[in-house]
């Protein structure tokens, strides 16, 4: 997929680039893989230029930059 300009590519931090998550089910009673729904199941998060900027300042690297 091509980068539209101000998009940038970071791993998801909530599933860790995986694409997937362990959640407790009550009704199963046990501990389940669902998909990321922060990513959708890529493992990768498209931000804009100001989105980009804030992670890039908390020490996070881009997979991917609008340069690149």
């Amino acid at each position: 997929m091509a980068l539209v300009a101000g998009e940038y590519v970071f791993e998801c931090l909530e599933c860790n680039g995986e694409g997937s998550i362990e959640v407790f089910d009550v009704e199963q009673d046990q501990v389940v893989w669902v998909t990321c729904s922060d990513c959708s199941g890529e493992g990768v998060q498209y931000l804009d230029e100001e989105e980009a900027a804030e992670r890039i300042d908390t020490g996070y690297t881009p997979l991917r930059t609008p340069s690149t």
